[in-house]
């Protein structure tokens, strides 16, 4: 399963890097829930198509850039990874739902450039 939950982490990153947030379905369950440093950034996925199309639009030119994958958990469905952001990196683990969708996204600040 890693490479599968590899893959839509892939493809997740491509389809905000393309700004095609109406995409998203494809990859993120309805109910998805992003937290950075503890704080929700939004609770489904119509709140995600706003917080990634404001940050497009405060960011032009920058990009979401996976660095490293980590390890697997495969009982808990998850993956870990380094995200690049904005002259920040994040340690980032994502939660799979039962269809592989991604349905928890959680970000902590490692740190700046």
């Amino acid at each position: 399963m890693s490479d599968s939950y590899k893959k839509t982490v892939e493809q997740f990153t491509e389809i905000i890097n393309a700004r095609h947030v109406n995409h998203l379905d494809k990859v993120l369950e309805e109910n998805v829930e992003k937290s950075e440093n503890s704080k929700v950034i939004y609770k489904n996925i119509e709140e995600a198509r706003e917080y990634y199309s404001m940050e497009h639009e405060a960011h032009p030119s920058e990009n979401f850039l996976l660095t490293q994958f980590g390890e697997e958990d495969q009982d808990n469905h998850r993956l870990t990874a380094i995200l690049s952001y904005n002259k920040h990196d994040y340690a980032t683990t994502y939660t799979f739902s039962p269809l592989g969708k991604i349905q928890k996204i959680n970000s902590i600040l490692q740190e700046q450039h």
